[in-house]
């Protein structure tokens, strides 16, 4: 049991570098600080329970039945990503130097961490990829003779948890080195990272209907 656990670990955590939402975490921490970018990555792992119930419940066989499922995702995850790296370039024309970002971080809206959180739990919900992701990933085991234990996608969900809080912690050490150039720099790649996520969506999109 231990070896599946530290197993469904490892793989939440190494997978989670290369979700969409690290692209909007990234925004938060480098504009809004620690506390933001932590509710993004929360909201992340939010989504990543969603998927896996509605997977568990009733999804899968959904998708087995009916490949339109999948088409109709590929079209929203891309239409989503698009809107959310639109939003990254944007900011890199209001990002300011880190005295300034730390007032405005101090100064936010009581509903703004909420928005953080369910802008990371929209990212990674309407993401084909975390459909696609843990239906590879609990088939076989759903396919073996014994029962799927629910601690194996739990460990995996605690993996990508444990990867997003550590994302927000190096935001925030990282902080004082992030100049307004370098903030710009990171929010380029992050944004630019997304698009390609995006792009990529709306191409399967394409191939599925065609």
């Amino acid at each position: 049991m231990l070896k599946l656990l530290l197993s469904g670990f490892f793989i939440g955590f190494a997978s989670s570098p290369t979700c969409p939402s690290n692209g909007e975490e990234i925004k938060h921490g480098t504009k809004y600080g620690f506390f933001s970018s932590l509710m993004v990555g929360l909201g992340a792992v939010f989504g990543d329970a969603v998927v896996l119930a509605a997977i568990l419940l009733w999804l899968m066989p959904l998708i087995n039945e009916n490949s339109l499922v999948i088409t109709l995702l590929w079209l929203v995850g891309g239409g989503v990503l698009l809107y959310v790296a639109m939003g990254i370039f944007k900011e890199m024309k209001t990002v300011e130097s880190v005295g300034t970002a730390s007032n405005e971080s101090a100064a936010l809206p009581g509903n703004h961490f909420l928005k953080a959180f369910w802008t990371g739990a929209v990212i990674t919900t309407f993401n084909p990829f975390t459909f696609l992701w843990w239906v590879g990933l609990l088939t076989p085991m759903m396919g073996s003779e014994n029962d799927l234990h629910l601690s194996y996608p739990l460990a995996v969900i605690g993996g990508a948890l444990a990867w997003f809080v550590l994302l927000a912690c190096l935001l925030h050490l990282g902080e004082r080195w992030l100049t307004r150039k370098r903030r710009q720099v990171v929010l380029f790649v992050s944004g630019s990272s997304v698009l390609f996520y995006s792009v990529y969506f709306f191409i399967q999109f394409a191939r599925e209907v065609i």
